[in-house]
């Protein structure tokens, strides 16, 4: 079934039939004339494509936009044969893509969908076009490097490690309430955003809406677990990850903030020294989802940007 989204005309949540089946997807016609390219947008780790839909009239006056639920999240159900890791992610998306009949595209990735989006691109150079990395999930250079969190990461998840962990022991007994739930929820949508209280209703409705409803064949839980397990296989050794880096052929943007608490500044900037061909903004007071927190500043950069591609 096709429908648009409330308070976003332009784009429309539908199915796609791929990979054996059917992938929940939200798109956007083009809009611009010049200078036109496909944007896939991927989302990060038990996320969904609702993330991007700030940005995604905007994206498409490059060109036609899709943001795609992967498997186990958002509303894209589990089929037996799903790896559910980084490089069957990888295979996933080149399925969507062949199955929308792009040869080549932009890939947009925050978080782990940059980590997916920095292997597909050094793997399959020749279809993408052009990659921008949102605070992507690349570890630091040695599993060190894990050791010495950063001031954001400390000030970000402590408030959330607490939250859980006394919703923990409180449950085991019985007293959990909402209040507990709310201060979590609250903890959680700060890693996005610097103040919750200000963010859009109807942005928070939505992902609310992929995570309350069940969804036949959608099993977040499973998903999340094999997903970090791979993640943190390509952390404990990162030499697979940064090599990938230093592969990548395809003009690149990476954006990320100062204030991520998962990825931090540090990585970004290193990221930046082994490829200084590539653009970036490292920006200050920015948490770990630019397109959410701030969209007309992921928007403006992006444009910036893709002008000065096209003209060199």
């Amino acid at each position: 079934m096709r429908k648009h989204l409330p308070g976003w005309p332009s784009v429309t949540d539908e199915l796609l039939e791929t990979s054996g089946r059917p992938a929940r997807i939200l798109s956007a016609p083009a809009r611009g004339t010049t200078g036109l390219s496909p944007q896939l947008l991927v989302h990060g780790l038990g996320a969904s494509s609702v993330t991007w839909v700030e940005v995604m009239e905007g994206l498409s006056e490059h060109g036609p936009v899709v943001a795609v639920d992967l498997p186990g999240f958002g509303r894209t159900p589990l089929t037996d044969d799903d790896p559910l890791t980084i490089r069957g992610y990888v295979d996933f998306v080149l399925g969507v893509a062949d199955d929308l009949g792009w040869e080549s595209f932009t890939l947009h990735g925050n978080s782990m969908g940059g980590l997916i989006g920095t292997m597909l691109a050094a793997r399959h150079p020749h279809r993408v076009d052009r990659l921008v990395l949102v605070s992507p999930a690349l570890p630091p250079r040695t599993p060190l490097g894990l050791l010495r969190p950063s001031r954001a990461t400390i000030d970000g998840m402590v408030p959330l490690a607490v939250s859980s962990v006394t919703a923990l022991a409180l449950g085991v007994v019985g007293l959990a309430g909402p209040g507990l739930d709310a201060r979590r929820n609250r903890a959680m949508l700060k890693l996005i955003y610097p103040d919750p209280d200000g963010v859009d209703r109807a942005v928070l409705d939505l992902m609310a809406a992929d995570f309350a409803e069940e969804i036949e064949g959608v099993d977040r839980r499973r998903a999340l677990l094999a997903a970090t397990r791979s993640i943190s296989a390509l952390w404990a050794d990162p030499r697979r990850c940064w090599r990938a880096v230093r592969r990548i052929q395809a003009p690149t943007l990476l954006v990320g903030g100062t204030k991520d608490a998962l990825v931090p500044a540090r990585v970004l900037r290193s990221v930046l020294a082994t490829r200084p061909d590539w653009e970036g903004h490292v920006l200050d007071d920015r948490r770990h989802a630019l397109m959410l927190e701030d969209p007309e500043s992921y928007l403006r950069i992006f444009d910036g940007w893709q002008a000065a591609s096209l003209a060199a």
